[in-house]
């Protein structure tokens, strides 16, 4: 009797050192270290767009796209080995822990990029508990929201302008309709089924009430 070959998509592939993956983070997909992690997953790939879901919302992901490698060995069970792609530019990794020298177990490995955001406001009080912050990412304002969804907490971020960020801090009133407006739109049955509506529908809020500008 003869053993059957194992194709290349079977064979488990070696473990990497982490640095091998995380110098790879920041780096346009056609650069050296992105190349070599490629190679390293298969090569092979498959990209999806990645949607809205009804726990999370923020416009960075919204925009990352996920590079599937079905010839690496899944990170756990509910995602694949894979890249998240935003700009051309990779911004996390997540892994099998087999792909990684030193990790044991089924636990995935996932490396990512510091959003590196600073809140810049968050009204204080015993009224304003689980209020939004304003927060800076970069040049950019995001309003900061937990919003409770029965078993789990939601968190979204929704872009703001220089100006609404400001006319929020300056009105306390406007804030407290701004929030209530999301808040609706976030536990509302048009989002639960369709989550690809929020991003339009909080927009719409937001510029109706503290203008476009």
């Amino acid at each position: 009797m003869t053993k059957s070959k194992r194709t290349k998509a079977e064979r488990p592939l070696p473990a990497t050192p982490r640095e091998t993956f995380t110098t790879a983070l920041g780096k346009p997909v056609d650069s050296a270290e992105a190349r070599t992690v490629i190679d390293v997953l298969g090569g092979a790939h498959e990209i999806r767009p990645l949607k809205p879901s009804v726990a999370r919302y923020d416009p960075d992901t919204a925009r990352t796209v996920a590079w599937d490698f079905p010839s690496a060995p899944p990170a756990n069970r509910w995602t694949a080995t894979h890249l998240g792609v935003q700009d051309d530019t990779i911004v996390w990794i997540t892994l099998a822990s087999a792909l990684v020298d030193g990790v044991t177990g089924d636990r995935a490995v996932f490396l990512r990029l510091s959003d590196d955001d600073e809140e810049v406001f968050r009204p204080q009080g015993p009224d304003w508990n689980w209020a939004p912050g304003i927060i800076r990412r970069g040049t950019a304002h995001l309003l900061d929201l937990d919003v409770g969804q029965g078993h789990w907490d939601g968190n979204y971020k929704f872009p703001l302008t220089p100006r609404q960020a400001e006319n929020l801090q300056a009105d306390l009133l406007l804030y407290r309709e701004v929030w209530d407006g999301l808040v609706r739109i976030c536990q509302s049955r048009r989002f639960f089924d369709d989550p690809t509506t929020l991003p339009g529908d909080a927009q719409a809020v937001i510029d109706a009430r503290c203008g476009r500008g």
